[in-house]
């Protein structure tokens, strides 16, 4: 009683502040449910997305070009490289520019076809001019939706470019296979278990 009669008696004679400062105090705790929920929903979020990186090959055909680099770009990721999206008009070759475990560097052009359409030698003959020269790679990929024709095949090994075609790609994007394991590229440095750099201006950049 005592108590509400002194708080009777501050409204009498500060009675703006104390409507203000009752009106607040009801307004806090009328969000902090939503708050606490807000952050519930955010915290969830992150969890669903904290997951391995699976594409479907059903969801890279729905792809455009780009997206498909990025995706490319995630999964390169996910296998412990370092990988930069560098896809633009003028891009010599160039849609991802690795630089591995054994710091190694790699070019990686992407190919967003449909199922049904090859990539043709002269793609890689495209990439085979520029993925030395321009960028100063040890060796480069080609990552299809698609396939590649017969000359692509026998030309790509010659020129130390990896080809992954669409049986490879599902292996890679959608089982969780990595990538190396798939080429048979030797990879010392992580049958050592030593990590990969953790930047791109760990040990070597790409510049």
């Amino acid at each position: 009683m005592a108590g509400l009669i002194g708080l009777w008696q501050v409204i009498q004679q500060w009675p703006v502040w104390t409507s203000f400062g009752l009106a607040s105090a009801a307004l806090g705790l009328a969000l902090k449910p939503g708050r606490s929920v807000l952050t519930a929903r955010v915290d969830r979020s992150a969890l669903a997305a904290a997951g391995p990186v699976r594409y479907s090959l059903a969801h890279l055909d729905s792809l455009d070009p780009t997206a498909f680099e990025l995706a490319v770009c995630s999964l390169l990721r996910r296998d412990g490289l370092a990988a930069r999206h560098v896809g633009r008009a003028g891009d010599k070759g160039a849609d991802v520019l690795v630089v591995d475990r054994s710091r190694r560097r790699v070019v990686v052009q992407c190919k967003r076809l449909r199922p049904d359409r090859r990539v043709g030698d002269q793609d890689v003959q495209r990439v085979n001019g520029t993925y030395r020269h321009d960028h100063a790679a040890d060796f480069a990929v080609i990552v299809t939706t698609g396939g590649f024709t017969r000359a692509a095949r026998a030309s790509g090994p010659r020129y130390g470019i990896h080809l992954v075609d669409r049986g490879a790609l599902e292996r890679w994007a959608d089982l969780g296979e990595p990538l190396y394991r798939i080429l048979r590229i030797p990879d010392p440095q992580a049958r050592s278990g030593k990590r990969g750099p953790g930047s791109w201006h760990a040990r070597r950049s790409l510049g």
